[in-house]
This record gives structure tokens, C-alpha cells and sequence, in this order.
């Protein structure tokens, strides 16, 4: 294994000087910061790796990056182009965590456990796709497709830490939850009030740099080869 502290420093560096950079609303800072973030987690993983670098993963993280600068490069973005990079990487992430599953055991608390969570996570998103808004009211099916599979992502991703409570589970689990925690307040700041709360923007920037380095956890946490659910990768440490 590499020497990973000088990518790691990078990532973290980039991080807390784009969320910075929002705090302070300077725009050249965001546009000189944000972009070293995803390629920063990414040389992260190659440096930690100890198996071959997992095309999914890396085209999952790609596609993270690519919406990342959608946002920050065209002012005037359409988010539907944003939702569809982050729609696919959640479902690439769902096929991997569902591959991973181990047999649920059925007690009384998993089986109370996750049916409260998806029906809060059911709740949250029902509230969501009826907001008067005429971006979700003009791509109601887009929002809806998203909303199902980040639910999926991290309903999955409990039942799996429920089941076993290893390390591997622990870091998918806390990633699923820092996405949702991510794209919820996204959605908050962009629909629920009249104008934007830049605290909001700094929760949501927050939660979405720590669930790029959990995804990174994540994959390199897994010791079992990929097979099925549509995803063909490789052995991973």
C-alpha cells in the first residue's frame, strides 16, 4: 500500500476550502477548489487500494464529478442533467450493496426498524414530488426515479448493517445516509424557502465530501468478488 496521507490531505484541504469558499461567497475560490475534490478521493483510492481498480466504482465517482461541475460551471443549469449523474451512481452503488447482502434476520427490531425508515424515507419523498415547484412539476418522473433509488441505496444499505455489523457494512451504511442527509438538504434549500440559507448549503456540501470519502471506505472495506445484480467488477480488499 502507497503512501495515502499526501491524497487524503489533498481531499481534505479542498474540501474545507471549497465549503470556505461558499461561506464566504467567493465564487473563483469555489471554481479553483470544488474540482480538485472528486479526483482528490479518487488518487485516495488508488493509493489504499490493494485489489484492481474497480471500473464501476471509478465511473460512479466520475459521474459524481461530472455533475459537481455542471453546477459550478453553467450558472444556469438545468438540474435535471445533475439528478440523471447522480441517479445513475446511486443505482451503480444499490447493485453493489445489494450484491453484498447477507440473509436478513428477522427480529422484531430489523423488521420495525426498516419498515419505519421506509416509511419516513416514503414520507419525505411524497412531501418532495408535491411541492409547487415547476422543476419537479416539469420532471416529475426524473425526481420520482431519483427519490426510489436513493431510498433503495439506503434502505439496503441498513438492512445490510443490521444484518452484519462488519466494517464494510458500517461505511456503506454511513455513506447512503450522508447522501440522503446531502440531497435532502439540497431540496430543502432549493424548494421549501423563497431564498437559499447558506448554512443549508454548507450541511449539504459537508455531508456530500463525507460521502465521497465513505464511498472510498466502502470499496476498499469489501472482500467479496462482484457477481450479478447487473455488476461485473472485481475482488476488492
Amino acid at each position: 500500500m502507497k503512501d495515502s496521507k499526501p491524497s487524503l490531505i489533498l481531499f481534505l484541504v479542498s474540501a474545507v476550502m471549497t465549503i470556505i469558499s461558499r461561506v464566504l461567497e467567493h465564487e473563483m475560490m469555489t471554481l479553483i477548489f470544488k474540482p480538485i475534490v472528486v479526483p482528490a478521493i479518487f488518487y485516495y483510492y488508488l493509493q489504499t487500494k490493494t485489489r484492481r481498480t474497480n471500473f464501476w466504482f471509478a465511473f460512479a465517482l466520475w459521474l459524481f464529478f461530472v455533475g459537481d461541475m455542471i453546477m459550478i460551471i453553467f450558472p444556469d443549469y438545468d438540474i435535471v442533467y445533475v439528478m440523471v449523474c447522480g441517479l445513475v451512481s446511486y443505482f451503480i452503488l444499490t447493485l453493489f450493496a445489494v450484491a453484498d447482502k447477507e440473509k436478513f434476520k428477522f427480529t422484531a427490531f430489523n423488521v420495525g426498524f426498516v419498515l419505519v425508515l421506509l416509511a419516513l424515507l416514503g414520507y419525505i419523498l411524497f412531501t418532495i414530488l408535491h411541492l409547487n415547484a415547476q422543476s419537479i412539476v416539469n420532471n416529475y418522473f426524473i425526481y420520482l426515479a431519483y427519490g426510489i433509488i436513493l431510498i433503495l441505496l439506503v434502505t439496503v444499505s441498513t438492512i445490510n448493517y443490521l444484518t452484519q455489523s462488519n466494517q464494510a457494512f458500517m461505511y456503506l451504511c454511513t455513506m447512503s445516509l450522508c447522501f440522503l442527509v446531502s440531497d435532502l438538504f439540497y431540496a430543502i434549500n432549493m424548494f421549501m424557502f423563497g431564498t437559499k440559507l447558506p448554512l443549508i448549503d454548507h450541511i449539504n456540501l459537508f455531508a456530500q465530501f463525507m460521502a465521497y470519502f465513505f464511498m472510498v471506505k466502502y470499496f476498499n472495506a469489501r472482500r467479496r468478488k462482484i457477481s450479478g445484480a447487473g455488476v461485473n467488477g472485481y475482488e476488492l480488499n
